[in-house]
């Protein structure tokens, strides 16, 4: 893996579809939208690039349900690993666990899913952009 973000707050970003951000939707499952939610990163493990993720706006932790497949919020966090090669694009998934938070097309509100990771396309990274 390479370089770790640091702790702080940031807008993420879905790297295949740009203009679509991580937001909450009205029944506590994430979405992508094309106005992002700013979300606290609690980096907890910076070798295993293991992080908590909160979205500040709601209270709410990000959560992967790989049984659901849905990603949602909950009052306790989930520690989650955020890899990546180039430290730039990151996937989000449950430590050393191939259920990846992914979105399935670029329309507004759109479901981000929980599965496995996508073979071709870049629907799994996610990029975190520094936030105000």
């Amino acid at each position: 893996m390479s370089t770790m973000i640091d702790s702080g707050l940031y807008n993420i970003n879905n790297v295949q579809y740009s203009n679509r951000y991580i937001v909450m939707s009205g029944n506590n499952e994430f979405v992508g939208h094309d106005v992002p939610d700013t979300f606290y990163v609690d980096v907890v493990d910076k070798v295993s690039h293991l992080a908590t993720l909160k979205d500040t706006k709601t209270g709410l932790y990000l959560t992967l349900d790989p049984q659901d497949h849905k990603v949602v919020g909950k009052m306790e966090p989930q520690i989650l690993q955020l890899s990546t090669e180039d430290g730039e694009m990151f996937i989000i998934h449950p430590q050393d666990v191939n259920e990846v938070a992914y979105l399935k097309d670029d329309g507004n509100w759109s479901w981000i899913y929980v599965g496995p990771a996508p073979a071709s396309g870049y629907a799994k990274y996610w990029r975190f952009c520094k936030a105000d």
